[in-house]
C-alpha cells in the first residue's frame, strides 16, 4: 500500500484489496454476450421445430429433438463464456483459479445441477411442458446464490430470471419466449452493461 496516500485514499485503497481479494471481478461481458447469442438462436430454433413438426411441446418425443438441442447450445455457451472470461483475466494479469472461484463455482453449480436433474425427471414423467420454467428458475437461484461472491449486476440478473421462470409457470403457452428473453436477451444486455463498465 501507499504510504503517501491521504488516510481516505489509504481505506479506499484497502476496501479495493478485500473486494479483489473477497470477489471474482473478472467476468467479462463478452461472456454474456456470447452466452445470450446461443440462448437467442437456440430459442428460435426450439420454437421452429416445435412448429414445424407439428406436435405439442407436452409430448416426450418433439422434446427429445429439443433436449439435443439444449445440450448443444449449453456446450456451446460453457465454452465461449469460459473463453472470454479467461481472455480477460489473463489480459488484466490475474490468476483464474482462486480459493474465490472455486467456491463461486460450488455455490453455481449446487442450484444449477438440482435443476438439470429436476428438469430430467420432468421429462421422464412427460411434464416437459415445465422443462423451461424450471430451467429458468434453477439458474436464477444459481446466480443469486453466486452473486455476494462477484458483481452486483449477477444478483440483478438473477432475480430476473427467477421471475421469468415462474411467470412462465402461470403462462405455460409462451414458456418458450419467456426462456428466449431469460436465457438471450437478458444474457445480452447484461453482457453490454458489463462490456461498457468494467471491459
Amino acid at each position: 500500500m501507499n504510504s503517501d496516500l491521504n488516510p481516505l485514499e489509504s481505506i479506499q485503497e484497502i476496501r479495493t484489496y478485500i473486494k479483489k481479494s473477497s470477489q471474482f471481478l473478472s467476468m467479462s461481458g463478452w461472456s454474456g454476450i456470447w452466452i445470450g447469442s446461443c440462448g437467442l438462436i437456440s430459442g428460435f430454433m426450439a420454437i421452429y421445430l416445435v412448429k414445424t413438426t407439428f406436435i405439442p411441446p407436452s409430448q416426450s418425443s418433439s422434446y427429445n429433438v429439443l433436449l439435443y438441442l439444449a445440450l448443444i447450445t449449453l456446450f456451446l455457451a460453457v465454452i465461449g463464456g469460459i473463453y472470454f472470461s479467461i481472455r480477460k483475466v489473463i489480459r488484466k494479469g490475474e490468476k483464474l483459479i482462486t480459493h474465490v472461484f472455486k467456491r463461486m463455482f460450488i455455490n453455481f453449480s449446487i442450484p444449477l445441477f438440482t435443476g438439470g436433474m429436476a428438469s430430467i425427471a420432468l421429462i421422464n414423467y412427460n411434464c416437459t411442458i415445465l422443462v423451461p420454467s424450471a430451467t429458468l428458475i434453477f439458474y436464477g437461484l444459481s446466480l443469486f446464490t453466486v452473486s455476494r461472491d462477484t458483481l452486483d449486476e449477477v444478483r440483478i440478473v438473477g432475480i430476473l430470471e427467477i421471475m421469468l421462470g415462474i411467470l412462465s409457470t402461470f403462462f405455460i403457452t409462451y414458456s418458450l419466449i419467456f426462456w428466449i428473453i431469460g436465457f438471450g436477451v437478458l444474457h445480452i444486455i447484461y453482457g453490454l452493461i458489463l462490456w461498457k463498465k468494467y471491459d
